[in-house]
């Protein structure tokens, strides 16, 4: 009796220590996938913004509208909203990325790339993709300079496109009396 008592203590201490083994490797599985995806993740990042840099100006047909509009935040900088709507296509599987020419610590903004990618088809929420970013700067916005670039990935009747867009905001002319521009 206390023999098979004892291989039955043996035995469960076994299966036990057998079950936290095997939950070990799992959660280190886990842990390597989302190292893994989010190492991925990055990547993609940094290779849109390389891209991104050596663009020097847009895609001569995009299939959506895309604009840039700039708010000066009084105390913090500029406040740059990248607008992407008005689809002239079922636009699916979208990432962008918005970046700038000025110094900055922060990352630019994105959709699709960290988080979950969107679509934009006419009738049918969302009906546009804002990407919002700040930059340092104190100022007048008329006299703010800034060229700002959008890459946009998707996939129109599943092939895989991506297009490129390019805007400088330029300081503001100034103007006399007369309405004649003052040569500065």
């Amino acid at each position: 009796m206390k023999r098979a008592s004892i291989v039955a203590i043996v035995i469960l201490l076994f299966c036990v220590g057998c079950t936290i083994i095997t939950s070990n490797k799992e959660d280190n599985n886990k842990d390597n996938n989302e190292v893994t995806k989010n190492e991925k993740e990055k990547n993609v990042y940094l290779d849109y913004v390389k891209e991104l840099n050596n663009v020097k100006e847009s895609d001569s047909e995009l299939p959506f509208d895309i604009s840039v509009n700039y708010n000066l935040i009084s105390g913090e900088g500029i406040r740059y909203e990248v607008t992407i709507d008005n689809p002239k296509e079922e636009i699916k599987d979208i990432e962008a990325l918005a970046i700038h020419n000025k110094q900055t610590d922060d990352v630019f903004p994105s959709i699709g790339i960290f988080d979950e990618k969107v679509n934009l088809i006419k009738g049918e929420k969302p009906e546009g993709v804002i990407l919002v970013g700040y930059i340092p700067y104190e100022g007048y916005l008329d006299d703010f300079e800034c060229e700002v670039k959008v890459l946009v990935k998707y996939k129109v009747n599943d092939i895989d496109k991506k297009s490129h867009y390019v805007t400088k905001k330029l300081k503001e002319p100034e103007y006399d009396n007369s309405g004649e521009e003052n040569e500065s």
